[in-house]
């Protein structure tokens, strides 16, 4: 089984701010995913990867805009990607630039695959989730080529045109927008996601280029990869997808969840005895969690909160609560807003 993904808070907290200029509804969306605002103020720190995706599809889902990440790629600012958009711009030419990208983009997010190949004068570069914990990844897919698009495009100016884009997830109405975006032939419904171009474009040489600087810039990433040793474990990875589910008010029956980590029911109970917890108990600290993120840093009603952590009933959810938290959600909140109002 693959290991849970995970990404810096730094890329999330750009994407935060460009979602809320763009749709300002979107405001608090970062608590419904179960992450405090708190946990975003050192870029370094590592997140689940399940809990950015959500919050794309929960925001593109709202809004009814299935090119929401894909225009929030567009205006992405590579710098919240931290040390290795320095690696990128010093780097001797754009093969060496995309190389280095690929190597080290697991200091940025992990379990992902993103590789360079190049056959019959065509460059072919993938990107592709490889976490079982992310059920909605489509806004991710056009957010990450998006960027990588306007990655390229910056490096060759006017000379830049790429030969085609290909997509896991299958074409929908929007198709005239990529279309527009692209300006390149496109496929969808493949089996990773790839952005496709010339490969004389690899030899162009960058503006920027500074070898001493990109050796130091390597280096450092490597030992900085090396010494992470912080992985997303089982439960966390439950954990996880249970809150990018939520996000997205979709089904956390556990025969879903089993399927999604590749076991059946009864193997994946068993996996969870091994490690002490039962599913249902870590369903609750989820809800529970999320719930109090929502109570804290929103207004949404008590009952919108219930609807959307999967309790049919708003006095079934105050109780789970209540038995969770040890005061009802109302108390919880009204608490909370005094001590604000007091710090």
């Amino acid at each position: 089984m693959s290991a849970s993904g995970t990404i810096t808070a730094g890329a999330v907290q750009e994407l935060l701010s460009a979602l809320v200029k763009w749709r300002p509804q979107s405001a608090g969306i970062n608590a419904r995913a179960g992450i405090p605002r708190a946990v975003l103020e050192d870029p370094s720190e590592r997140l689940p990867l399940a809990t950015f995706t959500s919050m794309l599809e929960a925001a593109a889902y709202e809004s009814g805009n299935r090119t929401l990440g894909l225009e929030l790629g567009k205006e992405f600012k590579l710098s919240a990607l931290g040390p290795i958009s320095d690696l990128v711009l010093t780097a001797q030419t754009v093969g060496d630039a995309l190389a280095g990208f690929n190597r080290y983009f697991a200091s940025v997010q992990t379990s992902t695959r993103s590789l360079l190949t190049v056959s019959d004068g065509t460059a072919r570069l993938v990107y592709s989730i490889q976490d079982p914990a992310i059920r909605f990844r489509e806004q991710d897919a056009g957010f990450t080529m998006a960027i990588e698009y306007s990655m390229l495009s910056s490096f060759l100016g006017p000379a830049w045109q790429a030969s085609g884009v290909e997509f896991e997830h299958p074409a929908g109405d929007d198709f005239p927008f990529y279309q527009r975006h692209f300006d390149c032939p496109l496929r969808f419904g493949r089996r990773e996601n790839a952005l496709l171009f010339p490969a004389r474009f690899l030899d162009v040489s960058l503006k920027q280029a500074d070898r001493n600087l990109h050796a130091r810039l390597e280096a450092d990433l490597a030992d900085s990869i090396r010494m992470r040793s912080a992985r997303l474990d089982l439960v966390r990875g439950i954990e996880a997808w249970i809150a990018a589910s939520l996000c997205r008010t979709a089904a956390t029956d556990i025969e879903v969840v089993a399927g999604d980590f590749g076991m059946s029911t009864r193997s994946f109970q068993r996996k969870l005895a091994d490690h002490g917890v039962n599913y249902l108990d870590i369903r609750n600290r989820v809800r529970a969690h999320i719930a109090k993120c929502m109570l804290a840093e929103t207004s949404i009603p008590v009952t919108s909160i219930a609807l959307q952590l999967g309790y049919s009933e708003t006095s079934a959810f105050s109780r789970g609560f209540k038995i969770q938290v040890g005061e009802s959600p109302v108390a919880f909140r009204k608490r909370e807003r005094l001590s604000l109002l007091l710090s």
